[in-house]
């Protein structure tokens, strides 16, 4: 009898020292989804695993389809074998999650597709779902102490007098609240609508931080030498003062001449719009002429044509005297004559007058002969017309310029009138 229990109790040991038990969970209860004879098996490593224990369900879409089979340890996050039925299909992209099935404690696996993704594809059988494809949510002891933070030294306490403080603040205000949070509507509209000009606005003063940053040097040694600048400009405070306050009576003494000579500067402004407009028409002409003067006294076209090399040798005599300019440039001018009479533009007193001068007016010469015409006989016996024996004027002479004793005067002839002429 003594060696029978010798036996027995050897054998409970070996077995005991080769195995271990952890309880009934660790053997599967009747009733667990996804144990049966070709259920598929997934791996899931997981930071956290909470209460979790061996036969919790496993869900998808909040339908139990399997059970945890076992958990383990490896490298500092637990492992999570799981058993899913056979025929149920486990999309590829799941990620699992651990969340409390009720407030009573137990847990859950859930295997779904990320929150906003449909279901895409089926994950194949002993697939692992890493780190990064699991979350434990939190449970209730967890929500519970942080509220109870909250709730003691968070401050809840004062939401009363928050709430009553923004009621006094709001209270007859409400229509300006209300444009306010429609102008900050409008507003974050804009800004939505200018998100790439915003963006690119970024960008821009990250590059211009990237330019300051390089350099910085530069803006230390400007910094420094800041100072000393501004105490020259203290220093010349008095002159600068003085200076602006010249300016300031040069502005005032401007502005009284311009004001009291606005119509006379409107006035020559419109007598030089002709001028102005003269030289406007002279625009082709004027190019080729000062086109001219960097080649003068040659022409382009004799330097093209004529000169086959690099230079040309030019002996020119230049008179410039005063003799000289009055037998030639100055010719028929007051500069050659000083007592000669200006000619009088169209338009200008005197000038109907002077063209009817012999020596000014324009000679209408006769009418070219003509044959009669056959309806026409000539009579032989008719006077034969007066020759012409002087100019034919277009027009009889006018009276108005002239003088009483019908001749115009001869003193000098300006263009005009002017103001206050008499």
């Amino acid at each position: 009898m003594t060696l029978c229990r010798a036996a027995v109790c050897a054998i409970v040991v070996s077995v005991s020292g080769g195995c271990a038990f952890q309880g009934l969970n660790s053997l599967p209860l009747p009733g667990t989804v996804g144990r049966d004879a070709g259920a598929v098996t997934y791996i899931v490593e997981i930071a956290n695993v909470g209460t979790l224990e061996p036969n919790s369900p496993v869900l998808i879409s909040d339908v139990t389809v399997g059970s945890v089979d076992k958990l383990d340890v490896d490298n500092w996050h637990a492992t999570v074998e799981v058993s899913v039925e056979p025929d149920v299909v486990v999309p590829e992209n799941a990620v699992a999650t651990i969340g409390q099935t009720s407030l009573l404690g137990s847990m859950h696996l859930a295997l779904n597709p990320p929150l906003g993704e449909p279901p895409r594809g089926r994950l194949a059988p002993n697939a692992t779902l890493p780190l990064n494809k699991s979350s434990t949510f939190p449970s209730t002891e967890r929500t519970l102490s942080s509220l109870s933070t909250i709730v003691n030294g968070g401050g809840l306490g004062q939401l009363s007098d928050i709430i009553d403080e923004s009621s006094a603040a709001l209270s007859g205000r409400e229509e300006q609240v209300r444009n306010l949070l429609t102008r900050l509507d409008e507003i974050a509209g804009v800004l939505a609508d200018q998100r790439e000009d915003v963006v690119v606005t970024l960008e821009e003063l990250n590059d211009l931080s990237g330019t300051l940053s390089q350099s910085s040097d530069v803006i230390d040694a400007a910094i420094r030498k800041i100072p000393a600048a501004l105490d020259v400009l203290v220093r010349e405070r008095p002159r600068i003062t003085a200076a602006l306050d010249r300016l300031r009576t040069f502005s005032d003494t401007a502005t009284g001449v311009i004001n009291d000579t606005q119509d006379d500067l409107i006035r020559n402004l419109q007598n030089l719009e002709p001028v102005l407009h003269s030289v406007a028409d002279l625009g082709p002409d004027l190019a080729t002429v000062l086109a001219y003067l960097t080649t003068f006294p040659f022409t382009q076209n004799v330097i093209d044509r004529g000169m086959k090399g690099d230079f040309m040798n030019l002996f020119v005599t230049l008179d410039l005297t005063y003799p000289r300019i009055k037998r030639t440039l100055a010719l028929g001018t007051r500069f050659a004559e000083p007592h000669a009479r200006l000619v009088p533009a169209p338009g200008d007193p005197w000038f109907e007058n002077y063209t009817y001068d012999p020596l000014g007016s324009t000679v209408i010469p006769p009418a070219p002969a003509t044959s009669p015409t056959p309806s026409t006989q000539p009579d032989p016996g008719a006077e034969p017309p007066p020759g012409l024996s002087g100019p034919i004027l277009p027009i009889a002479p006018p009276t108005q310029w002239r003088s009483d004793n019908g001749a115009a005067p001869q003193g000098q002839i300006f263009a005009g009138p002017y103001p206050g002429a008499r």
